[in-house]
C-alpha cells in the first residue's frame, strides 16, 4: 500500500475553516492508475474517537465469529480484521453509548458482507436480487429458513438484538429506514451503472443505498435509551431530514473520491469518473469538482442547523434530541473519512472484498 494513498492514521487536526475544519488531501499514486490528488476536504466536526473502542473490540470479533460471518484462519477473517470496522464505529459514534459502538461495528460488517455480494460485477443478477429481497424480508420480521446462508442468519440475529434495545416507534423508524436501504440496493444491480448519463442520478442512487441511510435511526435507538430522549419526532421532522440527507450525500462523495482506485480496478461505477465523462474534463479536475460539491453541502448543513430554532415547532423541548441527531450526522461524515485513512479496503486489492 502506497503511503501517499493512505497514511495509516487519520488526520487528527486540520486547518480551521468558517464551517468546520479542512483536512489536507492525499495523493492516489497506485499501480496501473492515473495519479491524482484527492482535494482538501471540509469536515463539519473535529476528529474524535469513542472511549469505548477497546471495550468493544473483543465482543465485536466474538459476535461476527459466533454468527459465522467469518471464520478464524480464513481469508475473510483476515480481510475483516484489516478493514478495522470496530475503529470505524468508534470514529463515527464518538460520543455515543457503548452498545451503539458495538452494534455499529457489527452493522458495518453486515453491510459490507452484503455490499460485496451486490457489487460483484461477475455475479448472477437474479441471485443478487434474490439476496437483497431475502434480507429485506428478514428486516420485515421473517425468521431464517433452511436455505438461508450465514449472512442472512447474521442479519436476522443483529436485527432482533437491536429490537431489544428500542422503543417500538423508533424501532419501526429504524426498520423502515433499513428496508428502504435494502430496496435501494437494487439500483446497484442495474446494468447501466457505468453508463448512467447523469452523474446526479448515480449520486442520488448512492445516497439511498449507502449504509448511513439507516445509521441515524440506529443511533437514535441508543440515544433515546441512554439519555431519556424522545427521538421519533426528530427523525420525522423534514427540516432535520434535509440536513441528514445532505450528510449522506457528503459521505457518498467522499466515498467516491477515496474509493476511486478500488472502483476503477473492480470495474464499478464511480461519481468522479462519471463527472469526468459527462463534462469532458480530466480526472484531477473531476476530483476537484467532487470535493467542491461536498464542501458546499457541508457548509449548507452548518447553515441549515443554525436555522432549526426558527423552523422546528417546539424546538426548545426537542433541542437536546435535535442536537444529538445533527451532531451524529456530522460525526458520520468525519468518522467515515478518518476511517478511510486507516482501512486497507480502498487501496489494497487483496482487501477489496470480504
Amino acid at each position: 500500500m502506497n503511503r501517499r494513498a493512505s497514511s495509516g492514521a487519520p488526520q487528527t487536526s486540520g486547518r480551521a475553516a468558517s464551517h468546520g475544519e479542512r483536512l489536507a488531501g492525499v495523493e492516489l499514486d497506485l499501480p496501473d492508475f492515473e495519479r491524482v490528488r484527492i482535494p482538501d476536504l471540509l469536515l463539519p466536526v473535529e476528529h474524535r474517537v469513542s472511549e469505548h473502542l477497546e471495550q468493544i473490540r473483543s465482543p465485536y470479533v466474538d459476535w461476527v465469529v459466533n454468527a459465522k460471518l467469518v471464520e478464524p484462519g480464513t481469508r475473510g477473517h483476515d480481510v475483516l480484521m484489516r478493514m478495522k470496522l470496530d475503529d470505524c464505529s468508534a470514529l463515527i459514534f464518538p460520543d455515543h453509548p457503548r452498545e451503539l459502538v458495538l452494534y455499529g461495528a457489527i452493522s458495518l460488517a453486515l453491510f459490507f458482507a452484503l455490499d460485496d455480494v451486490v457489487d460483484d460485477v461477475n455475479a448472477d443478477l437474479s441471485k443478487k436480487l434474490a439476496y437483497i429481497r431475502r434480507v429485506g424480508q428478514i428486516a420485515s420480521g421473517d425468521a431464517p429458513a433452511a436455505p438461508d446462508d450465514h449472512i442472512v442468519r447474521a442479519w436476522h440475529r443483529w436485527f432482533k438484538e437491536i429490537e431489544g434495545f428500542a422503543s417500538p416507534p423508533v424501532f419501526e423508524a429504524f426498520a423502515g429506514a433499513l428496508r428502504f436501504h435494502l430496496r435501494a440496493l437494487r439500483a446497484q444491480t442495474l446494468e447501466d451503472q457505468s453508463a448512467v448519463l447523469c452523474p446526479t442520478t448515480y449520486l442520488m442512487r448512492r445516497r439511498d443505498n449507502v449504509g448511513s441511510s439507516y445509521f441515524l435511526p440506529l443511533a437514535a435507538i441508543f440515544l433515546e435509551r441512554e439519555h431519556g430522549l424522545s427521538m421519533q419526532g426528530v427523525l420525522e421532522d423534514q427540516h432535520i431530514k434535509s440536513i441528514t440527507e445532505l450528510a449522506a450525500l457528503v459521505i457518498v462523495i467522499h466515498n467516491e473520491l477515496l474509493g476511486l482506485y478500488k472502483d476503477t480496478r473492480s470495474g464499478e461505477a464511480n461519481f468522479v469518473t462519471l463527472l469526468r465523462r459527462e463534462h469532458g474534463i480530466g480526472l484531477q479536475d473531476a476530483c476537484d469538482l467532487s470535493g467542491r460539491l461536498a464542501d458546499d453541502m457541508v457548509k449548507a448543513m452548518v447553515q441549515m442547523e443554525a436555522d432549526l430554532p426558527a423552523l422546528v415547532d417546539g424546538y426548545e423541548e426537542k433541542a437536546e434530541a435535535i442536537t444529538r441527531c445533527v451532531r451524529t450526522a456530522c460525526s458520520l461524515i468525519r468518522g467515515t473519512l478518518d476511517w478511510y485513512r486507516i482501512t486497507r479496503r480502498y487501496y489494497d486489492e487483496k482487501y477489496f472484498a470480504m
